[in-house]
């Protein structure tokens, strides 16, 4: 068929579809999920320790950006000190970026519509050249401390909470005012958190959430005996004005910890909680654990060894995915990553081969699931070379509408389909995605996208512009 034919042929009836199809967008399955090729010599050269998503330009037209920080000194072909951002096609580097290690990454809200502030923590002292002791503020064109003096040791945990921004760690100082090992900042200053956290031989704050999730209590785990000067045995909760216990807390092994926290489900579910113990509450719960508001219950037999890292895929009413150094969850084989649906443990794939220290999701077009992205110390997933991070989503690329593997005669039909009755083509074809046809990638299928889905056909040139 010819270019023009295309251009022609059921114009005004793919065009009357569209605006149906347009209101239609929602999120659904796709493709059946999998490990995505890596980017060989172009990955990150070594671990990366903590994730994030950020909108440069808060409702401008730049992509979201996925931030990872950790312990490397290049991503793909540039250098980039400890932290580094991909913008779904290549990686930038941010400024000159810090002299040690970033261990935790947030975004610290401006106003409606406008782009937050990137908040980077960890071992370092300091970012873009200029001193920042263990924090720093990422603006989208220089780094800056927080604060005259930042903290005075390592920070490891950083979230956003009743508008301030709480960051957790070693530190016993934030804003030259002591802080034991959790701190907040409103904007202007550093403040404690009550008397914050002690007891053990080192203690230390790893991980930090709300729950529940609407107008709820921080919640900070790590490694500590007491919250407040109450009995709390490495979890609490802070709910504006005192520290409280989560029943007896978490316990059991040797050094039992808590690093890793989140809700789920995410609107309206349990407080779970990732580390290295045997027990919550004084019942059996190995690596991993929930809690209802009032009991401590396992998540199934948990995991045969720590949990570091959590997030939920896809983002809304999704399954909880798991990383850490395990080789079992639920007792059956699950290689440093693992999905709870609610029932049961299962593996994604074959896995990678080394320990999974961070998880989040990258964004995809609007109707779409995105892509889980892992982060670690792993040189493999699913059996391919996809060093330090590494991508779980869809195999198939646009223009596959019968999602074979390949953009071929065989996907005209199923490309006209999906653009005139995307309704018919998820009957047609229950392991694909109609977005697969949108060829210009603004996150609709439209007749625009007919040109490009012929040069692609025509000439293999299938990326968007």
């Amino acid at each position: 068929m010819s270019h023009r034919g295309w251009q022609s042929a059921g114009r005004a009836g793919i065009l009357t579809a569209a605006f149906a199809l347009a209101a239609a967008l929602s999120a659904r399955a796709g493709c059946p999920p999998e490990w995505l090729p890596g980017e060989g010599f172009f990955d990150v050269d070594s671990a990366v320790c903590a994730m994030t998503t950020w909108d440069p330009d808060g409702l401008g037209g730049q992509p979201e950006l996925l931030v990872v920080g950790g312990v490397f000194t290049m991503a793909g072909d540039v250098i980039a000190n400890n932290i580094a951002a991909w913008d779904g096609t290549t990686w930038q580097p941010l400024g000159s970026g810090m002299d040690g290690a970033v261990w935790a990454l947030t975004v610290y809200p401006g106003a409606p519509g406008q782009a937050g502030e990137l908040i980077a923590g960890g071992a370092f002292t300091t970012a873009g050249g200029n001193p920042a002791n263990f924090i720093a503020r990422w603006n989208g064109a220089t780094w800056q401390a927080l604060g005259n003096n930042g903290m005075n040791d390592f920070l490891h945990a950083l979230m956003v909470y009743d508008g301030e921004l709480i960051a957790g760690g070693w530190f016993t100082a934030a804003g030259g005012n002591g802080a034991s090992y959790i701190a907040r900042w409103n904007g202007a200053t550093w403040q404690p958190v009550g008397s914050g956290m002690g007891g053990g031989y080192r203690p230390y704050v790893y991980a930090l959430t709300v729950y529940p999730p609407q107008a709820g209590e921080l919640v900070a785990g790590g490694y500590f005996t007491t919250a407040g000067g109450n009995p709390a045995s490495n979890i609490a909760r802070w709910n504006g004005a005192t520290w409280q216990p989560l029943g007896s807390g978490i316990g059991g092994g040797y050094n039992p910890h808590v690093d890793a926290l989140t809700v789920y489900p995410p609107q309206a579910g349990e407080l779970i909680a990732g580390g290295s113990f045997t027990t919550a509450g004084g019942n059996p719960a190995t690596s991993i654990a929930r809690w209802n508001g009032a009991t401590w219950q396992p998540l199934g037999s948990g995991t045969n060894i720590w949990v570091d890292a959590f997030t939920v895929y896809p983002p809304q009413a999704g399954e909880l995915i798991a990383g850490g150094a395990f080789t079992t969850a639920g007792g059956n084989p699950a290689y440093r990553i693992a999905r709870w649906d609610g029932a049961t443990w299962q593996p994604l794939g074959s896995g990678v081969n080394d320990s999974v220290y961070a998880l989040t999701v990258y964004p995809g077009a609007p109707g779409q699931a995105g892509e889980l992205i892992a982060g670690g110390n792993f040189t493999t997933a699913g059996g391919q070379v996809s060093a330090s991070w590494a991508r779980w989503g869809c195999p198939y690329r646009h223009g596959d509408l019968n999602c074979d593997g390949t953009v071929d005669f065989g996907d005209i039909n199923p490309f006209v389909l999906a653009l005139a009755n995307p309704t018919q083509y998820d009957v047609d074809f229950p392991d694909c995605d109609f977005l697969l046809a949108d060829m210009n990638c603004d996150g609709t299928a439209w007749f625009e996208d007919i040109n490009p889905f012929v040069a692609c056909l025509s000439y293999g040139d299938c990326g968007c512009p």
